[in-house]
């Protein structure tokens, strides 16, 4: 699942308008999620862990990313929605997912060197590697022991194997994307291509969840297959803004630059030739400072990168839309879509 999104706007237009649209989103996560939230609690804290290092380290986790564990739940609940379906088994396949997914979260922070994120420390930050690493292992079992319990009572055995068949594909290829975005760092010449095919595989999850509440829904192949299609979109339009965002944060831009992978705009400034020596020779020097991102944020708007990255996004929003058009219940994941080409609007 992809983290919490920071949206920073170039120009305050609209500005009503995107607080009452996220004011509706973070109202739909928390109405939605709240009961996978409490559980996830509970099933965490009924381990006797004698580590206190770890238990904090835990609680901390569960503070820190409370709002992402809204999504998930959310977004099977509404695939089960599209599709007519009731919602009551979505707590219990929620659960260890949000676990599992958390787990993942915590081991991304790691390979990422993030040790921040939404102006607070994450468990890494907070903590050590170590501690981050065990905390992140713990989630990661307790999901997977909490996902085999399903089947005794709340999941039959072939609806069991199908979306474990699902998963299994999704993390995969989540990780896959992870792998091929770590051999980026500190890499500049990349064509940007490749950059999309691995925002592509990262999306994955997003997918597996809308697909996962299709099933539950008791959908068709069909709606199955179109309800994927939509969160590979809209989990490629949350990653892509992201990168868009931090093209805009001194902090999170130097951050990548440093440990991570370049954000997509700047791939596309680096290609074009005006630019591309000026941007070289900031990117790889030891100490960038705020005016060097500011000159970087200048240079990719006159290269075109954010422009090419927005006729991205929209085109990923019409297809998502598109996509869910057959739907009657699917208001709810328009609004999700319609998020992000507000925020395209004011970039």
């Amino acid at each position: 699942m992809q983290k919490t999104r920071s949206h920073y706007i170039k120009k305050d237009q609209s500005k009503s308008k995107q607080t009452k649209l996220g004011s509706q989103i973070q109202e739909l996560f928390e109405k939605k999620g709240m009961g996978t939230f409490e559980k996830v609690q509970k099933a965490i804290f009924e381990e006797n862990i004698e580590c206190q290092e770890v238990q904090d380290a835990l609680e901390y986790f569960l503070s820190y990313r409370r709002s992402g564990f809204f999504v998930r739940p959310t977004l099977i609940s509404l695939g089960c929605e599209a599709v007519g379906g009731y919602t009551n088994a979505v707590l219990d396949v929620a659960v260890p997912l949000v676990l599992m997914s958390g787990g993942m979260d915590i081991h991304d922070d790691i390979l990422d060197n993030q040790k921040s994120q939404d102006s607070r420390l994450t468990v890494l930050g907070r903590f050590n590697k170590d501690v981050a690493l065990l905390a992140g292992d713990a989630l990661l079992f307790k999901g997977l022991m909490s996902w085999h319990e399903l089947v005794k009572e709340k999941l039959s055995i072939q609806r069991f194997i199908e979306i474990s068949r699902l998963l299994q594909k999704a993390f995969f290829e989540v990780g896959d994307g992870q792998a091929l975005e770590i051999s980026l760092k500190r890499k500049a010449d990349v064509d940007p291509e490749r950059y999309r095919h691995i925002v592509k595989k990262k999306a994955a999850d997003i997918e597996a969840l809308l697909r996962i509440g299709a099933i539950i829904g008791n959908a068709s192949r069909d709606e199955i297959k179109a309800l994927g299609e939509y969160g590979r979109c809209l989990g490629m339009l949350w990653i892509l803004g992201d990168d868009v965002a931090d093209m805009f944060n001194h902090k999170e831009l130097k951050r990548r630059i440093k440990n991570t992978c370049l954000p997509l705009p700047l791939f596309y400034a680096l290609e074009n030739p005006k630019f591309k020596s000026q941007l070289h020779e900031i990117i790889f020097n030891k100490k960038i400072t705020r005016k060097d991102t500011e000159t970087i944020l200048q240079m990719t708007t006159e290269a075109a990168g954010l422009e090419k990255t927005k006729k991205i996004m929209r085109d990923l929003i019409s297809k998502a839309l598109k996509g869910v058009k057959r739907f009657k219940n699917a208001e709810k994941l328009k609004l999700l879509v319609r998020d992000s080409l507000n925020f395209v609007s004011q970039i």
